[in-house]
């Protein structure tokens, strides 16, 4: 969003922004990382420590 704004700025034009697709991606962008951080830190819990050392 910041770029986009700092484009239409430096060359004078009106920037145009949906607040539909604006405002939910920065949720969209965490529950993404959450679910692709889900996979590895069970996998990872799993593992018994001294085992993970050894590896």
């Amino acid at each position: 969003m910041g770029v986009v704004v700092g484009v239409a700025m430096t060359r004078h034009w009106t920037a145009v922004l949906d607040p539909v697709t604006v405002l939910p991606a920065p949720l969209i962008g965490a529950v993404v990382g959450l679910m692709a951080g889900t996979y590895p830190a069970l996998r990872a819990a799993r593992i018994e420590p001294v085992e993970a050392l050894r590896r």
